[in-house]
């Protein structure tokens, strides 16, 4: 009887072995997701219709207004910025890491995600992107 019992147990600690190994080959064979395009649309697109664009990669162009430079808590940089189209819909801007060399009038392309509505601490601001590329043009 306990010969029986201990190759039960060696069959299940087997089976349940050889599962793991095939689950790992399966995950190993699935491509990665594809990183999905930004979306080439205007400041007012995303002003306009904020839900539309939402946790989505977007990209614009449009003018620097109001810039900052700062530090977060932890002591990174970033950098902060208005951008405005000619009608003066906005967004704001911020991008992580680095100072940007840009300048109050600068015509850029920013490539981020919009998010509709982005807290921090104690505040709420609307109509931001997070910058993953920023280019004058």
């Amino acid at each position: 009887m306990t010969n029986i019992l201990n190759i039960c147990g060696f069959l299940a600690v087997l089976s349940l072995f050889i599962y793991s190994f095939g689950t790992l080959a399966v995950a190993e064979q699935t491509p990665a997701p594809k990183e999905s395009p930004a979306l080439e649309v205007q400041i007012k697109d995303v002003v306009t219709n904020p839900g539309e664009y939402n946790g989505k990669k977007v990209a614009l162009e449009g003018k620097v207004t109001k810039i900052d430079y700062r530090n977060s808590a932890k002591g990174e940089l970033f950098t902060i910025f208005k951008l405005k189209d000619s009608e003066n819909n906005e967004v704001g801007v911020y991008f992580e890491d680095e100072r940007l060399p840009l300048s109050k009038g600068d015509r850029v392309k920013i490539m981020g995600r919009f998010w509709k509505e982005k807290s921090y601490f104690l505040y709420k601001i609307k109509n931001v992107i997070k910058a993953r590329t920023v280019n004058v043009i």
